[in-house]
């Protein structure tokens, strides 16, 4: 059972932190802290997947974004034992289906057959896995660009994507601007007002939550855990 991507069918509204710090300590203790889901960044933290892997023991219900949008990657992170992937940089639709495909097994999609020697499987101690992943496995898609933003209904209209989550700093950066202009949070704001209407969850990554929260976002991510502690020790010195 996947209780984020069933949260999400519910309408909740749910608070997040970024993980890019290794190791499974530091995920144990941020998923006893209270968040709702915890995001493995294995685009700019280190993908490796024996830490990955034992990350996802210490807080299950973890998201992990892979580092593109490639079936083998994609793979990798299910194979762990990933629930939910989050998967960056997808300008279109036709990006975001093939996100959806590399995550479901034939006939629906392209992942390999391989789950009874994986974690995901329990390495065949759980023969009914492949039978309930397709329906169990949820897909986030990040807009983080011009183009992203002018297909953002024929991305939200595409089956199995389960949130389109935005990305601020990039989109400011392909504007040529960066995250605090106000023509980036205009963007950002009618961004999450359309996909709110077409019934797709609307994430983000925030530095104000709850005003994201307030305008319509469901899935906020409320910071990263390296920079909470780096800015806690600079504090603290």
């Amino acid at each position: 059972m996947n209780n984020l991507k069933n949260g999400l069918a519910r309408g909740e509204v749910t608070r997040g932190l970024w993980q890019n710090l290794p190791g499974p300590a530091v995920a144990e203790l941020a998923a006893a802290a209270g968040f709702d889901w915890l995001c493995i960044d294995g685009e700019h933290g280190a993908w490796d997947v024996a830490d990955i892997r034992a990350r996802l023991i210490a807080a299950p219900e973890a998201v992990v974004r892979v580092p593109a949008n490639e079936d083998w990657l994609l793979k990798q992170a299910l194979d762990l034992g990933a629930r939910t992937v989050l998967v960056p940089m997808v300008d279109d639709a036709a990006a975001a289906a093939r996100a959806v495909a590399g995550c479901r097994y034939p006939p629906q999609g392209r992942r390999g057959m391989g789950a009874f020697v994986a974690r995901a499987a329990m390495y065949s101690l759980d023969p009914g896995y492949v039978n309930r992943a397709n329906a169990e496995i949820s897909v986030w898609v990040q807009a983080e660009s011009r183009a992203a933003l002018a297909d953002l209904e024929a991305i939200c209209a595409v089956p199995g994507v389960d949130c389109v989550f935005l990305g601020p700093a990039d989109l400011a950066a392909d504007m040529g601007t960066d995250a605090s202009d106000p023509a980036v949070h205009a963007a950002l704001e009618d961004a999450i007002a359309r996909i709110a209407a077409t019934g797709t969850p609307p994430g983000i990554f925030a530095a104000d939550p709850e005003r994201w929260i307030a305008a319509g976002a469901r899935v906020v991510c409320m910071g990263s855990d390296a920079m909470v502690l780096a800015q806690g020790l600079r504090a603290l010195a």
